[in-house]
């Protein structure tokens, strides 16, 4: 996805399809439900993954978040903006986890929607020492990342790996427009100087 769309509505991105989908499902129509699960599960998984660092947890809250979308459906007014109405709900059930226990370590293995390292460093070089390096710079943005307070964390990866706008993240975790644009960039500045610190090592 390009910068093009960072800024773009719900409804541009949203498959095509989707609001006949949510109208047959909320008649109880299984199969139309399952086409929406197949669409968001991954982009949630990849979210929630993000928020508690344990594939089993985020497994487990992924289709408890499905769960309560499909019991909630009715409660949808504007299908244009199901994508953040999605994720409020995935968010929720990763504090109600929070409330209960802390999250796991960082993994460093984390990975895209579509099976890519999270933040790949493209490797041009051929040394097996520079591979090596590339790697290793790979495992330190994803760690900082991981290492973000979870505030950050949640508004980091609704924009910079989900590519919704701040209005749409500011709907998903209900916090004021100005509050997320501040929280997005003091992120990027905690990630990008967490990064430079390695290089510069």
């Amino acid at each position: 996805m390009g910068k093009s769309d960072l800024h773009g509505g719900s409804l541009a991105r949203n498959a095509p399809g989707l609001v006949e989908w949510i109208r047959e499902a909320r008649n109880g129509n299984l199969g139309a439900f399952q086409k929406i699960y197949d669409q968001f599960a991954r982009k949630v998984l990849n979210f929630i993954y993000r928020m508690v660092n344990s594939i089993e947890e985020a497994e487990d809250l992924t289709q408890e978040t499905f769960t309560a979308v499909y019991q909630k459906l009715e409660s949808l007014q504007d299908p244009g903006k199901f994508e953040p109405w999605l994720f409020r709900i995935a968010r929720n059930f990763v504090y109600q986890r929070y409330r209960i226990r802390q999250p796991a370590m960082a993994a460093v293995d984390a990975l895209d929607e579509d099976g890519q390292p999270v933040l790949q460093i493209e490797d041009t070089r051929k040394t097996p020492d520079e591979s090596f390096q590339a790697r290793e710079l790979e495992e330190v943005v994803q760690e900082a990342i991981a290492s973000l307070a979870p505030k950050y964390r949640e508004v980091f990866v609704l924009s910079a790996l989900r590519h919704l706008s701040y209005q749409e993240i500011a709907e998903i975790v209900g916090r004021s427009l100005p509050s997320v644009k501040t929280d997005i960039h003091r992120a990027r500045l905690d990630v990008r100087n967490r990064v430079k610190h390695y290089l510069q090592d």
